[in-house]
């Protein structure tokens, strides 16, 4: 049976995505067609003589030839996934038919069947708006359909709700949820309580699970884990529209792959399972979980964590010079004086420039990010100097002999194994697949109940247990206090008893073959071995322990923590980065020749993990952080804060979705803004501050230095928010309650986006204008 698609050139040749005429049609497609048509340009060819397939194909041929209707979104590659198929409702169906796609040409062969069939543009690669196909999904995200009934239901998504759409099923379907006759079994709602979640993002690499993740870059596709975190959200919207509409926490989520859809456009089933009807067992067979799309997404984006091959050929000799130093004393600090009975609890390692960081550096898993901790310590937060008082201050720090400390307050675990104060039991096995290594570095373990629970979706395990089925961690048996955190490695000086970068880098350089050597040797461990560091403010135990995780089976943990979890070959390539520019002494010279061979894989590879990534994250509560190069300093703000911005201005054009601004991007894949950095962090913080108030109180205009007001006015002017910068505005949110009056006189005017009064304000009504 021939089985007939069309061709990249049948679709460019034409000026639409739909043939203009049968004529023109016939001598774009492939010589398949051109033999059964042969090469006429004019009126319909004679089906009787012409043809040489079977009656079925030739009925179906002409059917392909006519504008398609869009009946349950037949297309031919459709058909190819649903006869081999025949049922999906499982993670490995899920996979096979992602697998079946690629031979069938991947991502683009089925958006040049979506062009063919109508349901997408070819000039902007988005779902199209027709009533030839009726595409019903896309035409409500858009807005050219609506539901009047369902309106009412978008407050349920919360904050969601800009970003996605609830969907109601017809009303006789409804009505006949729970009807047994075959007429309804078909087409009814498949539970008594049944809704659809859609996109308001037309982009064809949403209309269907088949192809999250799979549609290349250069036709604006995300990699695996953006779409992983676009599914988590579609999830999470899904989730508090089923409770904020009260129905009952029995919820089930599903999809219908690509060959099984009967729309062409994105859409999840939201089921409340407390009462399904026949429909639902009818459809069984085509009902993949959500929670499945969640898993094998996942082991896709896992590939992204493995990191280069350790190449290094002199390992005996590196390890020597990775574990000297000139002096072991440290200078810093001369003057600390023991503090009596002061000292910090240790829970979580907590410490002040450790919460400076976390605060303005929510995120640290990629080069830029762990570029701008390390820019942030050396050069604002006072550099190893500020740290190692910090740490000696909570009582890290042993003042006297420069290392960490090992006793119980502050109970600092990895330190405690490294110094042989602690032992775990029945660790002393695994120790020997160290081999070589064994003398430098000890294997920890996580605790037996966290290991037990890798898996476990309960709120009580996640971000608590191991991140994968095998978790370990590599600490180190030198406990110097300049090996407690990456984010210091290389930047004590010499002449204060530090290593230096050269040093810095064949210690991970070391680290990374000894975390390797362990998983070859120690049997159960698959070849998919990631590397993680936690950079300081984002630790939870202040000594040094890399994390080894078998990503062939990892844990919600894992997940829960991909904000933090920093790659070794990340750490490398920026030590490098800082080794190549600056001055070193010949014998960091040396060094540096030696470990440059075994880095240059790890580099790339690091390099290529964070182009892959998306400069944003959207948290459990919603909120969108971006992370920005405004003028080459580092910012994290939130897109809801910026949008209290006018409409019509140029900032709030700038943060909207979809903006064109953010797609302007810097070396390391991060939006940029060619903004001067300090104007636009003063104007960034108001409106941060702002967001942080109801619309019973009041925020006083910005206050900047003389020297700086100039240019900051000149800026909130271009970006269209002079007068809410620099005049009293009521809050912005009014889940908040009023805050207690000030202790100091406010003398402020009643909000107003044009002009503020100069009297007392007012108490706001429902009225007031907003920002």
């Amino acid at each position: 049976r021939i089985v007939v698609m069309p061709t990249p050139a049948s679709v460019a040749e034409g000026s639409t995505a739909q043939p203009q005429s049968p004529g023109r049609f016939i001598v774009s497609m492939n010589p398949i067609l051109q033999a059964v048509f042969g090469v006429a340009t004019t009126g319909s060819p004679d089906w009787t003589t012409t043809c040489t397939v079977t009656e079925a194909d030739a009925t179906m041929l002409k059917m392909q030839e006519s504008s398609f209707l869009g009946v349950e979104g037949a297309t031919s590659l459709k058909a190819e996934i649903t006869g081999k198929i025949p049922e999906l409702n499982s993670a490995a169906h899920y996979r096979s038919a992602r697998n079946l796609m690629q031979d069938l040409g991947g991502a683009l062969a089925v958006k040049e069947e979506l062009i063919y069939s109508g349901y997408v543009s070819g000039e902007t690669s988005k779902l199209t708006l027709l009533d030839r196909p009726m595409n019903i999904f896309a035409l409500l995200s858009s807005g050219k359909l609506k539901q009047p009934e369902s309106e009412s239901e978008q407050d349920f998504l919360g904050t969601f709700k800009t970003k996605f759409k609830i969907c109601r099923n017809k009303l006789e379907n409804d009505i006949n949820w729970d009807n047994p006759d075959m007429k309804w079994v078909k087409t009814a709602s498949m539970a008594r309580a049944h809704r659809f979640l859609t996109t308001r993002d037309l982009h064809y690499q949403w209309f269907n699970p088949l192809v999250f993740g799979l549609v290349p870059a250069e036709d604006d596709g995300v990699n695996a884990r953006a779409a992983l975190a676009e599914v988590e959200q579609m999830k999470s919207a899904a989730l508090l529209f089923a409770k904020n509409a009260g129905w009952s926490e029995k919820i089930g989520l599903f999809v219908n792959v690509f060959g099984h859809n009967n729309v062409n456009s994105l859409f999840i089933h939201v089921l409340d399972m407390a009462e399904l009807g026949p429909a639902f067992s009818y459809h069984s067979f085509k009902n993949l979980p959500l929670d499945d799309v969640i898993k094998v997404l996942r082991e896709e984006a896992a590939s992204n964590f493995l990191p280069a091959p350790v190449k290094t050929t002199d390992l005996p000799g590196l390890l020597e010079k990775a574990g000297a130093r000139r002096r072991r004393d440290s200078t810093i600090g001369d003057n600390a004086k023991t503090l009596g009975n002061f000292f910090f609890a240790g829970t979580d390692g907590a410490t002040s420039v450790k919460a400076e960081i976390v605060g303005r550096l929510p995120i640290i898993k990629d080069a830029a990010s762990f570029r701008a901790a390390r820019r942030m310590l050396t050069e604002e937060l006072g550099g190893m100097a500020t740290l190692k008082e910090e740490l000696n201050r909570s009582g890290f720090i042993d003042p006297v002999t420069g290392n960490l400390t090992t006793g119980t307050r502050p109970f600092n675990v990895f330190a405690r194994i490294g110094g042989g104060v602690m032992a775990q039991p029945g660790m002393d096995k695994e120790q020997e697949y160290l081999q070589e290594f064994k003398d430098h570095f000890i294997i920890c373990s996580n605790l037996p109940a966290n290991d037990e629970h890798w898996d476990s979706d309960d709120k009580e395990w996640v971000g608590k247990a191991s991140m994968s089925k095998r978790h370990r961690f590599l600490t180190i048996k030198d406990l110097h206090w300049q090996w407690f955190n990456v984010l210091g490695f290389g930047l004590l000086p010499e002449s204060k008893g530090g290593a230096g970068l050269g040093r810095s880098i064949a210690l991970i350089e070391v680290m990374k073959a000894a975390a390797l050597r362990y998983t070859s040797v120690c049997p159960g461990w698959s070849d998919r071995v990631g590397l993680f560091f936690h950079v300081f403010g984002h630790n939870s135990v202040n000594s040094l322990h890399l994390h080894i995780l078998d990503m062939a089976e990892l844990g919600p943990t894992f997940w829960h923590y991909e904000y933090k979890n920093c790659p070794l070959d990340v750490v490398l390539k920026v030590l490098k980065e800082e080794a190549s520019s600056n001055s070193m002494g010949s014998e960091n010279y040396g060094l540096m020749a030696e470990v440059t061979a075994a880095a240059k894989a790890a580099a790339a590879a690091a390099e290529a993990a964070v182009a892959g990534n998306r400069p944003s994250i959207r948290m459990a509560n919603g909120v969108e952080i971006l992370n920005l190069n405004v003028g080459g300093e580092l910012f994290a703000v939130t897109r809801g804060s910026m949008l209290q911005a006018p409409p019509d201005s140029l900032l709030y054009k700038i943060f909207a979705p979809e903006s064109r601004w953010l797609s302007n991007l810097d070396a390391n894949q991060r939006p940029y803004l060619d903004y001067p950095a300090t104007a636009f962090r003063y104007i960034a913080d108001h409106f941060r501050l702002l967001s942080q108030l109801c619309p019973e109180d009041v925020l006083r205009p910005v206050q900047v230095p003389a020297n700086q007001e100039k240019q900051v006015r000149e800026l909130a002017w271009i970006l269209g928010v002079e007068e809410i910068v620099f005049n009293p505005q009521y809050g912005a949110d009014p889940t908040l309650a009023k805050l207690p009056p000030r202790k100091w006189q406010l003398c402020c005017a009643r909000r107003s986006p044009v002009k503020v009064s100069t009297k007392a304000p007012d108490p706001p009504s429902s009225t007031d204008s907003k920002v």
